[in-house]
């Protein structure tokens, strides 16, 4: 991954604010007591997104568990919810050398509720030559290893998503997702509606 004072460009901040529900243009997060997600890392991941400590506003905390499937989920919802995190270098070796097995994984992701393979890695990253820094695998072209990820989504309904090698960006991308789905979740569970503006039906 790469820090984001390698780039020139200034990627805009996220937002400071907590993620608004309303119902008749009335914020509810106050009066209705809506948590923020306690997000759950595999003991397995061995450098995690900073997901609290970059995007307290979203996240609530973080706890390191053993997790049935995936990388990241929310407490309260593992058997449901699950994101796998895939380095660019990680989901070529995957979808070649390893494709047995990540197939295996992307079976019981795919039993879940809401689940995503978050790549690190924007579409031109994945199309460029792999090189070297993926190290001996001879067949990973990258148009075989994208046409995997297709199929993967295609036949088991797993959204990939393409994010940055940025690793802030790549956090931040991983926090919105995990803190919309619990807030949907919690609102549906709480008699709510499974909405966030009940104005324009979001």
């Amino acid at each position: 991954m790469r820090d984001s004072a390698e780039f020139p460009q200034a990627f805009l901040a996220p937002p400071e604010r907590r993620l608004a529900v309303k119902r008749g243009g009335h914020l509810m997060i106050r009066e209705w007591d809506i948590p923020k997600p306690v997000v759950l890392i595999d003991t397995r991941e061995q450098a995690p997104w900073p997901l609290r400590e970059n995007h307290p506003t979203w996240i609530g905390g973080e706890k390191r568990v053993a997790l049935p499937v995936g990388d990241y989920s929310v407490e309260g919802m593992k058997e449901v919810l699950a994101i796998e995190r895939k380095s660019l270098t990680d989901v070529v070796r995957s979808t070649i050398g390893g494709r047995a097995r990540f197939l295996r994984a992307c079976e019981r992701l795919a039993k879940l509720r809401w689940k995503a393979i978050l790549v690190e890695a924007t579409y031109e990253d994945m199309k460029l030559p792999y090189g070297e820094t993926i190290g001996p695998e001879p067949r990973a072209h990258p148009n075989a290893v994208l046409g995997t990820l297709d199929a993967i989504e295609a036949r088991l309904g797993i959204p990939i998503i393409y994010t940055s090698q940025v690793a802030d960006l790549a956090a931040e991308r991983a926090a919105s997702w995990l803190s919309k789905h619990f807030t949907y979740w919690w609102l549906e569970h709480k008699g709510h509606g499974r909405l966030l503006d009940d104005e324009d039906g979001l």
